[in-house]
């Protein structure tokens, strides 16, 4: 158990928090409003393992958590919502370790929908990061729409499973893993669109794997990668695999500042990432890009057995990647920049000799404010919502990666 809480500014005051004791005994369900009048009511009385139950509604408050092992679970997700009304912050800001935050909606939050965080206290001149890690996380049949920034974001926490969830007019990004290594992170089964970008995964390293997920109509679909503005840098060793990628040129997402446009899977400056099987269809830049970032370079990815088409390119190494470093196997695709690509960078074999281009990249468009995306229809809701019982978030599971293959289109 965490015993301090501190250096957490997340557009809040500071949080100084300790956690004591449980009350002991079985774990019980707090409902809400029944038993509590809001959430924060039912998390603040609440004891790990408990259940937090939350009847249809529309509740208009940031629940901050700083109790493990609990699990807050709506009993619908399309009718249990948390309005930020685009004054509040944060729908949850989750500062304890094993939450689960199940079957309900995040709206309109001025920066994220969902947020775990680590303790951030860091210092200076230590490259790694001091501060404990977030344990154990869990979001699981949540809907994320029309936050100020991030949809669903992991920072300096490790040990995640985000499934069934649904991201979209973030104009920073649907979903964020930053500053972990390792990660130990699963997404599977998440949709982003809409979104400046679908997936971003800066300096998330070790244990990342994003499958079995669709990225469509971002402004740029999936990049992990290395910056300076977040510790734990060079990012390194995420999974991308059986992933639905398509049209991430939509000039009606919401814009980040400088941000990238027309890109379906960017390695910005990463190490050692798998790239497969992977269907990247309809970009105006490039499908499939190894580019460098923010000083850093890509090298030693793997870029194997995807799907590509109707890209402006299929396949890209920009300048500053190490093309000796790279390789790409089994890859269907039109073009490839520079031409001869793939087998002067073959997985099996020797690099062969070739100069990479510089990439231009097409202009963005003008910027389109967040809060007038569109929101989604009615989205599936969790089984048995009422009468699971609860499960602290641990764990996440094991991903056979040679059981994924390419998705299907849409």
């Amino acid at each position: 158990m965490r015993t301090t809480l501190a250096g957490l500014v997340v557009g809040t005051a500071l949080l100084l928090a300790a956690c004591g004791d449980s009350g002991g005994g079985a774990p019980q369900t707090i409902n809400v409003p029944g038993d509590e009048p809001t959430i924060q009511a039912a998390v603040d009385a609440a004891d790990p393992g408990d259940l937090i139950l939350i009847a249809e509604g529309v509740y208009r408050e940031q629940v901050i958590v700083e109790t493990e092992d609990l699990v807050i679970r709506g009993v619908d997700r399309n009718d249990v919502v948390l309005d930020g009304e685009d004054e509040l912050f944060d729908g949850f800001l989750v500062v304890a370790d094993g939450v689960a935050i199940e079957n309900l909606t995040v709206a309109h939050y001025r920066q994220n929908g969902v947020i775990f965080t680590g303790e951030g206290g860091y210092s200076p001149d230590d490259v790694d990061g001091a501060g404990e890690p977030l344990e154990r996380y869990r979001v699981s049949y949540v809907t994320a729409i029309n936050n100020g920034t991030y949809g669903v974001y992991a920072f300096a926490s490790r040990g995640g499973l985000i499934e069934h969830t649904y991201a979209s007019g973030s104009p920073d990004s649907g979903f964020y893993i930053g500053q972990c290594k390792p990660c130990d992170v699963v997404l599977d089964d998440v949709t982003a669109e809409l979104n400046s970008i679908g997936y971003y995964g800066t300096n998330a390293s070790g244990g990342v794997f994003v499958v079995n997920s669709v990225f469509r109509n971002n402004r740029l679909g999936m990049t992990p990668n290395s910056q300076v503005i977040e510790r734990l840098s060079p990012q390194e060793g995420a999974v991308l695999a059986g992933n639905l990628v398509v049209d991430n040129d939509d000039p009606s997402a919401p814009a980040i500042d400088g941000g990238f446009f027309g890109g379906g899977i960017a390695v910005g400056g990463g190490i050692d990432n798998e790239i497969i099987r992977n269907r990247v269809e309809g970009h105006d830049a490039f499908g499939i890009g190894l580019v460098p970032l923010d000083g850093f370079v890509a090298q030693d990815n793997r870029v194997e057995g995807n799907v590509l088409s109707d890209n402006g390119v299929d396949l890209v190494v920009d300048t500053g990647s190490d093309p000796a470093g790279n390789c790409f196997a089994d890859n269907t695709f039109e073009l490839e920049v520079p031409e001869g690509l793939s087998a002067a960078l073959s997985c099996d074999g020797p690099a062969g000799d070739f100069v990479t281009p510089t990439f231009a990249s097409p202009g963005a468009p003008p910027a389109v404010d967040y809060r007038t995306i569109q929101e989604p229809g009615p989205l599936p809701t969790m089984p048995n919502a009422t009468t699971a019982p609860a499960e602290p978030a641990g764990e996440p599971p094991a991903i056979d990666v040679d059981s994924i293959v390419v998705p299907d289109e849409i």
